[in-house]
This record gives C-alpha cells, structure tokens and sequence, in this order.
C-alpha cells in the first residue's frame, strides 16, 4: 500500500493537493472494497476485480446449476420409480395368487361354492390389476401414458377398455443419454397387445419413392459415381438425390463419349443404358467414398456387361405414403369392397373406397367403431392390429371382396394352422374313424379323416379331393365371402346338406361347423344351392393381463377344465412380463441413485472450486484493512501539515 512521497522540489500548491487528493481518494476506495468483501464473503464482485477468476467463475456457476437441475431430476424420477414399483409389486403378488387359485380350479372334482371362491378370488385380482393400471402420481398416469391424466382403464359391462396413452417421458440425469421415467401399460400389462400381425405387403418403386426408404427401408445413400463408354471417365454428381425420381433426371442426358444416358424405373428398381437403345460399353462405378451404384445394384467398374444395367430387389419399404396402387409389387390391390371388423358379436365394415395410401386404409380402420388400433410396423411392411377391450374376441374378414385378403390382415385364410385353432388348443382327432361327416342332399356321406391335415387348406382340399365328391352334386367348399368361416354349397335335393360331428373330436366346433352342444348344423336352401355358412374358426383372443383374468373368471365359473389349463400358461406370461416390467423398474431407479449420487459429488466439487475462485479470506480482509486504515490516517496527517506549510517551509 505505497504512499505517494511529499514532493521535496518546488511545484505548484494544486498539484501537489491533487497528488495528496489522489493518494487519499485511493485509500478510501480500496478500504470500502474491503469492507464489501468482509460484509459479503466475496473476493470478486465484478468483472473487474479479477477477470480471470470471474470468468472461471461463470463457467462454475453454469456447471452448478446443471448439476443442481440433475440432482433434482433424480429425485423426481426415483419417487416416480418407487411408486411403480409399489403399483407392479402389488400386480405381482395379485397374479401369484390367481396362479395358485388357477391350479385348484383345474382339477376335476371342484364343488360349486369352491368354484364360487376360486372366482371371487379371481375376481379380486382383477380389481388389483385395474387400480395399479390406473394409479398416479402428481397427475400422471404410471402406466397409462404419462401425459394423461385421466383414467387408463374403465369398465364397460363385463369387460375392461383401454383408452390410455403409450406416452414414455424422459429425463436427462448426466448419464450422457436421457433416461425413460415411466412404463406404458402395454409393457406393463399387455394392454394394447397386438392381436394379429398382417403379412408383408411389398410395393414398386416411382418416382416419388424417397431414396431412405428403398431396400426395404435400408436406404440408398446419395454419392458420386463414374461412367465411362470406354474411354474417358466422366462423374455423375447425385449427392442432391432425395428421390428415384431423382436419380433417373439426373442420370438422364448425360453424354459419355458423343453419347446420351437415359434411366428408367422398373418395378423394384433402375434400368441405366443409352438413350439410342444400342449396345456398347457402359461402366459404371462408385467414386471414392460413396456405395451408391452398388446399392442401386448397377455396379460395372469393368464395363464387362453390356447395357441396359438393370439394378433390381430395391423394393422400397411400405410406408404410410404408400399409394395403394403402388401395392403388390406395382400391380395394386382392389380393397373397393371394404372389409369386415368383428368384435364379439358386433360386426363393423370398413369403407375402403376412397383409400388411396396405406395411411388412408389405417384411418378408415381406426374410425370404424371397433375398439382396435391399426398401424403399420415400422419398415416391415405389415398392418398389425391391437385390442383395446380386454375380454372381447376379434377378428377381420371380407365384405364381398378381397381387401382383407390383399391387405394380409384376414385372421381367418386357408393356410391358418389347425394347431392355431381354438386359441391354440388345436383339434382333438379320433383314433380309429373319421372326425367330420358331410352329408350331401342326395344322401351321400363324406367321411373326413384329418389325420394329417395341417392347415385349413388341408381340410378344403379334403373335400374337393375326396373319392365320393366328384360328380355334378358334389359339395363346394371355400371361404365366406362375408365376414370369416367355411362355406358350403350343394345342389338341393330331398335332403338338406348336412355337418355332423363324429366320436369325441371337437373338429366340427374348431372349424366353425358345429356348435358347443355338438348338435348336426343343417342348411338351407339360399338361392339356386343349399348353403352351410360356418362361423368364424379363427377368432382371437384382446390379450395382456386383464384378457387373461376375465377369460379365467368365466372359465372357473363353468369349470371349462381345457381352457383353465390354456389360460394357465397364458398367466405365467402375464405375470412373467409384469416381473420384468418391475425389474425394468428397479434397474433404472438403480442408475438413477448411481447418477445422483455423480451429480451431487460433482456439485460438492464446482461449489469448492467456485468458493476458491470468489470467495474472500476473512484473515486476510482483515489484515489488509487495519493496513489500509493506518495509510488513511497517514494520508490524512500529510495533507494536514501540508495544508499549514509557508514558502518559509521550501527555503
């Protein structure tokens, strides 16, 4: 702390009371910093008073007030956690206990008020599973989807809807990704299972086929590529390519050697050749660094095939923007007719006329009035189908038409598995006879022996091949044309075409021929031949936790022993899938104490370091200050005997 000297040469009195002045101006200045520093703990208050340090700072401060937003996402997600965990544990110990009530129930010799209990029981359960679907925390759904905040599930009659969310929110926690906080239903629960799952459905390549979506969705990537006719090599600049389309512009009068390209667009991929159609050399190869002309599959560094190069198997994934008409390989799809939705006993058509894109075939099936979703699975091409009414059957059929069929979403086809029947429980066949006879109106018996069928379409080809079906009044046998089953046709005569159900097999009732009481299904005469019009043989199951509850109430209440024992093994997967949705659970709160306790450990660190950049010395401050002090003083004194001084003083 210099004091500045008394000047011992002469010079004028104000400058040396401004001298004095500045020297006392500077003490008073720096003791009210001290005073600030030992008032508020702080070294540095402005940038001015250490930059280097206020800057380190700022970038401290930044740091702590992420650390300190990390550290309360963690908590917020373990609360979130642990509230899970309370509603799935409960949804666990609930189905342990209807898999102990399912065992009981499946022996043969069970009295009514014991079936009675069994079903309370069960009964309870459901009520568990239903409260934890439903449970909340800070008005968000834990498994109906955590922007709602409504209820996920509701009764309706003696079935349960689902009309939640499948809304997964996720947070940041520091671990160099965000992190999920809550499980959806259907992972939880199954709610939302998917009931069927459509067969692929492959479509051409146009012009406006996006490049990302050929192959299947593996994608073209835009690059360069090189041509030559056989001489020079010339480049072709397609990095600008989002679409096929494109690519056949920017192939197209492009001149090699005097001559033109010209591309084209096949059904599943590219055709490059020259403009002139004659033969020649034409190479063609990627430029370093780009695979485009050997995804296009034209790849001919060599020139060693002549033109055309046609590139094929480039089928573009199905997308929702895919044109109907585009369907089939290019060859479209008539889904005109519409189809058919049966949900239990309702049957609801879907207007197909006006679809022109898959998105538009998805919307119509989702405005049906059917408690079923529609969507397409991500680049595979296929329509799957999820219930939304636990305890309800579904399935889709024709409405006059194909589009069901032509869709690949007919539950009910010719190549379905006979082991698929009966919700899986397959047919029982006879030992030592047939299992289906068919009695035509003019007497004839055609006895079925399924031994060795396989599929549905076994069983049709049975009947057209059989021995006795062979002249002008044989049975017609094929799918209805309306909704889903087996249709039977004949030529009238003195009695009425028949199905009758042989021995112990359950065949007739598998097929959709005979019904529960075993009873003969007679027809009738429709229009110029007698008809049978079977029912759906193939319905499925809503699925997920609640399906299986509500399914295994009733058949505990009737004692249906066989579906008992099918629904048994359908539980161990409820409760198998609830277990690993807890555990799930438990490994996530798991990371997120582990990053809570980096994040908090990380805060203690930048604190310390801030304090260290900005924080004062108090010993310090204070020695500092009683220094300062003892030069105001004498600051003070000097100007005091200057301020007395004569010019006898100077001589």
């Amino acid at each position: 702390m210099p004091v500045l000297p008394v000047t011992t040469v002469r010079t004028s009195w104000p400058l040396s009371n401004q001298r004095l002045l500045f020297q006392l101006n500077a003490d008073q200045i720096a003791l009210q910093r001290q005073y600030d520093q030992l008032s508020t703990g702080k070294r540095v208050l402005r940038l001015s008073d250490d930059p280097a340090a206020a800057s380190r700072a700022m970038g401290l401060h930044r740091g702590i007030d992420r650390a300190t937003q990390l550290t309360r996402n963690a908590a917020s997600s373990l609360n979130f956690y642990q509230s899970t965990d309370s509603s799935l544990a409960q949804v666990d110990k609930a189905l342990i206990e209807a898999r102990a009530v399912t065992i009981e129930s499946a022996q043969n010799v069970v009295s009514d008020d014991e079936r009675a209990a069994f079903a309370t029981t069960i009964d309870e359960t459901i009520n568990t599973v239903f409260s934890s679907g439903n449970a909340m925390y800070r008005d968000h759904q834990l498994l109906g989807g955590f922007l709602n905040s409504q209820d996920a599930f509701s009764r309706i009659d003696n079935k349960i809807l689902y009309h939640g969310a499948e809304a997964i929110a996720r947070t940041d926690l520091g671990g160099g990704e965000t992190n999920a906080i809550n499980l959806n239903a259907n992972q939880a629960l199954g709610a939302m299972s998917v009931f069927y799952e459509g067969e692929q459905l492959n479509a051409a390549v146009n012009a406006d086929t996006r490049l990302v979506d050929m192959r299947n969705g593996d994608g073209i990537t835009p690059g360069l590529m090189r041509v030559s006719g056989g001489g020079d090599w010339y480049d072709l600049d397609l990095t600008a390519a989002t679409t096929m389309g494109d690519v056949v512009t920017l192939i197209s009068g492009t001149d090699v050697d005097g001559r033109t390209l010209a591309a084209s667009l096949t059904t599943d991929g590219i055709r490059v050749e020259y403009a002139d159609g004659l033969g020649g050399t034409l190479a063609l190869a990627d430029a370093a660094g780009s695979e485009m002309a050997d995804q296009l599959t034209i790849l001919n560094p060599a020139g060693m095939n002549p033109p055309p190069l046609i590139g094929s198997g480039l089928s573009p994934a199905v997308t929702e923007q895919t044109r109907i008409a585009d369907l089939d390989s290019g060859g479209g799809i008539d889904i005109s007719d519409g189809l058919q939705i049966i949900q239990d006993d309702d049957v609801f058509t879907v207007d197909l006329a006006a679809a022109e894109t898959v998105s538009d075939v998805l919307i119509a099936i989702n405005r049906s009035g059917a408690d079923i979703r529609a969507e397409l699975k991500g680049t595979e091409g296929r329509i799957q189908l999820r219930s939304m009414k636990s305890g309800s059957n579904y399935s889709v059929g024709e409405n006059g038409g194909s589009a069901a069929t032509a869709l690949g979403i007919r539950t009910a086809t010719e190549s379905t598995a006979l082991s698929d029947l009966g919700s899986g429980q397959g047919i029982a066949l006879n030992p030592d006879s047939a299992e289906i006879s068919i009695i035509r109106p003019d007497g004839v018996q055609l006895d079925l022996n399924l031994e060795g069928a396989t599929t549905v379409g076994d069983v049709i080809m049975l009947i057209r091949d059989h021995p006795l079906n062979q002249d002008t009044a044989r049975v017609l046998v094929g799918l209805n044309e309306f909704g889903n089953g087996l249709q039977l046709t004949a030529p009238p005569n003195t009695e009425p075409l028949t199905v009758r159900g042989v021995g112990s097999s359950n065949a007739g009732l598998r097929l959709g021929w005979i019904g529960e009481d075993g009873a003969d299904n007679v027809g009738s005469v429709i229009g110029p031949v007698d008809t049978i019009i079977g029912g759906d043989f193939n319905s499925r199951d809503a699925g997920g936790t609640l399906d299986t509850l509500l399914r295994l109430r009733q058949a505990v209440t009737v004692g249906d022993i066989p579906e008992i024992t099918r629904l048994q093994a359908t539980l161990d997967i409820d409760l198998d899938r609830a277990s690993r949705a807890r555990g799930r659970v438990g490994v996530w709160s798991r990371n997120a104490q582990q990053l809570s306790e980096v994040s908090e450990t990380r805060l203690i660190s930048m604190k310390s370091q801030l304090s260290d950049e900005i924080d004062a010395d108090i010993a310090t401050v204070v020695s500092d200050m009683s220094q300062r002090q003892l030069a105001l003083e004498a600051s003070m004194r000097l100007i005091g005997k200057t301020s007395q001084m004569t010019v006898l003083n100077f001589l």
